[in-house]
């Protein structure tokens, strides 16, 4: 039986999956790349860009090795926002700079103003809305900007890719392009005249050479080459298509096409999202372009895993300076039975756990409020940076107005974050009045990449067909 192959190359780690016509994942792979970069400055991120680009080798080349059903085609997604800077022959010459990056918030030469603001200054409003997203940190052309402010833009650099783009162009040895939604997630794509916002570009000293020619999500990017085909195991000329953001390929590997749903994602950050039929503008919330002719809109850039990761290093830290070493994992199973013992409402506390921004206000930092002599124990903190988790993600949604879906026939949770944590499961739960269900099928971004390349390559007849293969759990 045939089968259709993607590969996602995430934040923390890389995953692909090979699906079979009637949607099964029949072999997933998935490792870390542990591409970060260490000793920045702080509010950098980085990741070495061969370290992603082997890893995914590996990942594809322990995928090949595993199968023996015939391969029809390889679809791309990955992390978005990131930008990495290539030559002529399409050689990185800088690091992947992420989405958590937060240069773009120091001051240029002591000014009172910072790089990201004296940029939206010298933008026009309306060019601004229709990209369906605000300029933020970490956004590739905020980044480009202070690159270029600061004149450290490499002089050789031709094209500005991000990783799952620049993945395709390695594996086919073809020009990067990209798709609308890895294309608005730099904050510069005009999703109503579906083009470069020239105005934007310029306004940021960002030469509209430098961003890739926009293609349709899923297009053939070209097909294996004989070396990596060597390289991974896979068959040459094998075709690769056109990578899409995680965001968007998780909502086609998650929620069947057509259905009122609320998607929400917890990974290392969290966002909520639901599907809309025409392009709208939504106060505090991005537009979001979604194969094909559909939009999102979305929440994004909220707390998530690292809210509470957070609490897991911060108790280790002051283990630590008591001369006490404790395992990351032995802190989690721990904090699992201490907040079960402890009541909803946490006997008061609440924090919102914006420890490190949001997307809409990046220097938002986390607040705890209602501490007594009672209720600040390691269990407490723990259970109210949940709690609050979930009661950020309900006021996006209470706060979307008019552009709040009318009927929601459930709620589907996404992300490592979520999945497997079962306090945070019933906050979520608590909140919304409504029970969560959770995607059978493993690695629903790879997984919504894989639907995509099967519809493009013939094995389904459209994506809503595709999405009926979705198959859900209640938690």
């Amino acid at each position: 039986m045939p089968v259709v192959l993607a590969l996602d190359l995430g934040t923390t780690s890389i995953a692909a999956v090979a699906v079979d016509e009637f949607g099964n994942v029949v072999r997933t792979v998935q490792r870390s790349h542990r591409g970060q970069v260490d000793g920045l400055p702080t509010g950098y991120a980085e990741q070495d860009p061969e370290r992603l680009r082997s890893t995914a080798i590996d990942v594809l080349m322990e995928l090949a090795a595993s199968l023996s059903e015939p391969t029809h085609a390889l679809g791309l997604t990955g992390q978005m926002h990131s930008v990495v800077l290539l030559d002529r022959e399409r050689s990185p010459l800088s690091n992947v700079i992420t989405w958590q990056d937060r240069r773009a918030l120091e001051n240029p030469h002591g000014a009172k103003e910072t790089f990201l603001s004296e940029y939206l200054a010298r933008c026009d409003e309306a060019d601004l809305r229709q990209t369906g997203c605000r300029l933020s940190p970490g956004y590739a052309a905020v980044t480009l900007n202070t690159l270029i402010r600061r004149e450290q833009l490499p002089a050789a650099a031709v094209t500005a890719a991000q990783p799952a783009d620049w993945m395709a162009s390695v594996l086919t040895s073809e020009p990067v392009v990209c798709d609308r939604t890895n294309a608005a997630s730099t904050g510069v794509y005009d999703l109503e005249k579906d083009c470069w916002s020239e105005p934007l570009l310029a306004a940021g000293g960002i030469p509209v050479k430098l961003m890739p020619p926009v293609r349709e999500s899923g297009d053939v990017v070209g097909r294996l080459t004989d070396e990596m085909a060597r390289a991974t195991g896979l068959p040459a000329g094998l075709p690769v298509y056109c990578a899409l953001g995680d965001n968007q390929a998780s909502v086609l590997g998650t929620v069947p096409a057509g259905e009122p749903a609320l998607q929400i994602t917890i990974g290392t950050g969290g966002q909520i999202n639901w599907s809309v039929d025409r392009f709208v503008r939504a106060e505090g919330l991005d537009t979001r372009y979604l194969p094909d002719g559909r939009f999102l809109l979305v929440g994004a850039g909220l707390a998530g895993g690292d809210a509470y990761a957070w609490v897991n290093r911060t108790i280790r830290t002051w283990l630590a300076a008591f001369g006490t070493d404790t395992d990351s994992e032995q802190i989690y199973a721990r904090l699992d039975e201490l907040i079960a013992a402890v009541p909803e409402g946490t006997d008061g506390l609440a924090c919102e756990p914006f420890f490190r921004g949001t997307r809409r206000e990046p220097e938002r930092r986390g607040l705890f409020a209602g501490a007594d002599v009672h209720n600040f124990t390691p269990g407490h903190v723990a259970r109210a940076v949940l709690e609050g988790m979930a009661a950020a993600m309900k006021s996006v949604l209470d706060g979307a107005g008019l552009h709040a879906p009318s009927r929601i026939s459930r709620i589907i949770g996404c992300g490592n974050g979520l999945q497997a944590n079962r306090h945070l499961v019933a906050a979520f739960q608590r909140e919304f009045g409504q029970n969560l269900w959770f995607p059978e099928q493993a690695e629903g971004a790879a997984f919504g990449a894989a639907l995509l390349a099967g519809v493009r390559t013939g094995m389904w007849a459209d994506l809503e067909a595709a999405g009926q293969l979705i198959r859900l759990r209640q938690a």
